[in-house]
């Protein structure tokens, strides 16, 4: 009897010890699962800047929402105090997850000038502070003007009976369209090619055209080249000015009208155009000069304003509607004897 007490009192202890070692496992399984996962919110800028922006023109910045957090975050809603700044972007509710961003543009487009502000104001279901975005921006009455370089433009010296050219740039540094309604002309001895009426510049926008001297009388010379535009308070000019010489000795006097005479002649451009340019240089390769400021219809140009014992190279370009000229043909040479 007393062998058997022992043994049951034996048994007993081990299912007891048992027990405890399974409530300690327990009891460390409860402790790794009180972690819990948590959302978290940020943008990308706490303010945005648009600076100074014309009235009529509109500029954007795109701003960047991320989840910082372990859990998913839904953005609910978003919205902007000032009608002035536009929000676009993904449609709203949109869920974020862990590590995972979303970018929306704002747009200042200015109705009347003045500073101007907002918040966007971005709120969630899950994150207890709401993100605010400042905004800023300035709107400024716009304009259009027109800068000419060179302001004007000096020929020098120039034998009678011959040309010479410059380049002019027109650039639209204003920040609004600018169309050009006429250019007038007033001098003689002057003209422009290359540039025709009716075209529109954007802000920043620049066109090229050329400006020539061709004298048919001794002496100094001055010419003004005038811009029309609507969009300017007043026209623009351009000052030109040349001195006309005659060069002495028997050698140096001009032959007659008709004395000599280069007959030029070329096939018909492949595309739509409105005439063509005849241009002249005592140099092979160039520099040309134009002999005709504005287009011919023909597909022949007579040149008499030539002198003896000179060779003279030609190029024709073709000239389309809206003024462009195409590249020069190829170089025609004529040796006047």
């Amino acid at each position: 009897m007393l062998v058997l007490r022992s043994t049951q009192l034996f048994a007993r202890r081990v299912i007891s010890l048992a027990g405890l070692l399974l409530i300690s496992v327990l009891g460390i399984g409860c402790a790794s699962s009180t972690q819990k996962a948590v959302p978290g919110l940020s943008v990308s800028s706490n303010s945005l800047n648009f600076q100074t922006v014309a009235v009529g023109q509109a500029v954007s910045k795109t701003f960047t929402i991320s989840n910082s957090g372990t859990a998913p975050v839904q953005i609910s809603a978003m919205s902007v105090s000032n009608k002035e700044f536009a929000l676009t972007g993904p449609s709203l509710p949109r869920t974020i997850l862990p590590a995972n961003s979303v970018s929306y543009s704002l747009t200042f487009a200015p109705t009347t000038s003045g500073l101007a502000s907002a918040n966007v104001d971005v709120s969630t279901d899950s994150v207890a502070n709401a993100r605010l975005i400042a905004l800023a921006g300035k709107g400024a009455s716009a304009f259009a003007n027109l800068a000419i370089t060179p302001s004007s433009v000096s020929f020098g010296k120039l034998p009678l009976k011959s040309t010479t050219t410059q380049v002019v740039t027109l650039q639209n540094t204003g920040d609004s369209n600018l169309s050009l309604q006429g250019v007038t002309l007033s001098g003689t001895g002057f003209g422009y090619s290359d540039l025709s009426p009716g075209f529109a510049l954007a802000p920043n926008q620049t066109i090229t055209f050329k400006v020539w001297f061709a004298p048919k009388v001794a002496g100094p010379a001055s010419a003004t080249l005038t811009f029309l535009s609507s969009n300017l308070s007043s026209p623009e000019t351009l000052s030109m000015s040349g001195d006309a010489i005659s060069s002495s000795g028997p050698t140096s006097t001009p032959p007659s009208t008709g004395q000599h005479t280069v007959d030029l002649n070329w096939g018909a451009s492949s595309s739509q155009v409105i005439g063509y340019r005849v241009y002249r240089s005592e140099i092979s390769g160039g520099p040309y000069n134009p002999l005709n400021g504005t287009t011919i219809n023909a597909m022949s140009y007579s040149d008499s304003s030539v002198a003896a014992n000179t060779t003279y190279y030609y190029v024709v370009a073709a000239v389309n509607a809206a003024g462009t000229e195409s590249s020069y043909s190829n170089q025609a040479t004529a040796v006047v004897p």
